[in-house]
C-alpha cells in the first residue's frame, strides 16, 4: 500500500488526535525519571504565519530554513523572525530542507499527476546560485530496493487474502525524499518512499545506505475499526496477525559515526502510536533502537550532551528519549520537525492546521 503523504495523514484523523491531546494530558501519560528541572527553557514564537513548515534547519548568519512543504517554497527567518521566501516552486512539495559549509540542501518534489511517481530533484544554493544535482526517481527506477519485499499481511490463508487482497502488495516504485543531512562524505537521505537511507556524493552519485525493514503492527480490533474508518477491509480472519507495515523514514540526523532515523510505519500504523527512533552505526550498520511507541514521530535531533530528541507530529510536542523511555520537554501542537543548532532547539508546531491558522517556529535554549 503506497504510502500517504502527511496531508493525507492529516485528513485520516491525525488533526482529532492531536488536538485532543492537551499539555496536561501529554504529561501524564509519559513515563519519567529525570530532572524535575526542564532541559529546555526560555521558549518563545519566533515567527507565524506559515503555510505547512514541515522542515526547519539553522541556516546562515543564526538565520533558520524553514520548508512550507505544501506552499511549494523554501524561506529563511532572521533571528528577528522576519521571513523571506528563497526558492519557491508551485504545485511542487519541498522537503528534506538543511545547511552545511555555505550550502543549503533541499528536494523539489513533483507528481504529474495522483499515484505516479514524479521527480524528486535535490537542489542546492550556493553563493546565490541555485544548481539541481540529481534525481532520486532514477535511482528508484533502476535500483527500486524494496521490490521484492512483502507489505502487509504475510501468514495468512490464500482464503482470508481473498477476502481484501489489498492487504498485501510489494514495494512500488516510488521515490519520496523527506528529509537530509549533510556529512563530510555526502549528503544523507531519508526517502520515505523508497523506504530507504540514500547517500548523494558531492558529485551527486547516489548509493543505497540502508534498506530498511518492514515495521510489523499486530491486527488487532482496533486497528481493524481504525481501518474501516479509512476505508480499509480487515477481516476477522487477520486479527493477531501481524501486518507488515512500510518502514517510512521522516527524519534523520547524524552525529559522528552515528546516523539517527525516525520512522513512521504506513497503513494502518500512521493513526496509532507505532513509530520509532533509532540510531545505525556508519560503519558498522548496526542498529539499535531507541525508542518504540511513538505517535508519528517526524523529527528527531541530538543537542550537545547526546541526548536525543523527537518531534512527535500527533503526541504533545517534542519529547526526549532515555532508556526507551520518552519525556514531553516542550508541549506543542503538530511539531512536525526539531533541529538543535549549539544551545538553541527549533521546532516547526501547528504544520499542519487549516487556514486562516497557520504554522509556527518556536525556538528554546537547551541547559
Amino acid at each position: 500500500m503506497k504510502f500517504r503523504s502527511i496531508a493525507a495523514l492529516a485528513a485520516a484523523s491525525a488533526l482529532a488526535v492531536t488536538l485532543s491531546v492537551t499539555p496536561a494530558q501529554a504529561h501524564s501519560n509519559n513515563h519519567s525519571h529525570h530532572s524535575p528541572k526542564p532541559p529546555v527553557s526560555n521558549v518563545k514564537t519566533l515567527t507565524d504565519g506559515l503555510i505547512s513548515p514541515l522542515k526547519v534547519a539553522f541556516g546562515p548568519h543564526g538565520s533558520l530554513l524553514v520548508a512550507e512543504s505544501f506552499a511549494g517554497q523554501l524561506s529563511s527567518v532572521s533571528k528577528t523572525g522576519v521571513k523571506k521566501v528563497i526558492a519557491s516552486a508551485p504545485g511542487s512539495e519541498i522537503a528534506g530542507v538543511s545547511y552545511a559549509n555555505g550550502t543549503t540542501y533541499y528536494f523539489e518534489n513533483s507528481s504529474p499527476a495522483p499515484d505516479v511517481a514524479g521527480p524528486a530533484v535535490l537542489k542546492t544554493i550556493k553563493n546565490g546560485k541555485t544548481r539541481s544535482v540529481t534525481d532520486l526517481l532514477k535511482f528508484e527506477k533502476k535500483h527500486n530496493p524494496d521490490a521484492n519485499t512483502v507489505y502487509g499481511v504475510r501468514d495468512v490463508s490464500k482464503s482470508c487474502l481473498a477476502q481484501s487482497p489489498a492487504m498485501q502488495s510489494k514495494g512500488e516504485m516510488y521515490s519520496h525524499p523527506y528529509s537530509t543531512a549533510p556529512s563530510r562524505n555526502g549528503l544523507y537521505v531519508g526517502d520515505a518512499g523508497a523506504n530507504v537511507i540514500l547517500n548523494v556524493s558531492h558529485h551527486g552519485k547516489v548509493k543505497l545506505v540502508k534498506k530498511l525493514p518492514a515495521e510489523p503492527v499486530m491486527i488487532t480490533k482496533k486497528v481493524q475499526a481504525e481501518g474501516a474508518a479509512n476505508g480499509m477491509n480487515v477481516p476477522d480472519c487477520m486479527l493477531g496477525h501481524n501486518y507488515y507495515a512500510q518502514p517510512v523514514p521522516t527524519d534523520i540526523e547524524v552525529v559522528g559515526n552515528w546516523l539517527y532515523y525516525t520512522v513512521l510505519p504506513g497503513v494502518p500504523g500512521e493513526s496509532f502510536s507505532a513509530g520509532k527512533a533509532y540510531r545505525m552505526h556508519l560503519k558498522s550498520h548496526r542498529t539499535e533502537l531507541l525508542a518504540k511507541g511513538l505517535s508519528a514521530p517526524t523529527g528527531i535531533a541530538v543537542d550537545h550532551r547526546g541526548r536525543v530528541y523527537v518531534s512527535e507530529l500527533m503526541g504533545a510536542g517534542v519529547s526526549m528519549l532515555s532508556h526507551g523511555k520518552k519525556t514531553t520537554v516542550l508541549p506543542a501542537m503538530m511539531a512536525a520537525d526539531v533541529e538543535i543548532g549549539g544551545r538553541t532547539l527549533a521546532v516547526t508546531t501547528n504544520a499542519l492546521v487549516e487556514p486562516p491558522a497557520t504554522g509556527n517556529v518556536m525556538t528554546a535554549r537547551i541547559r
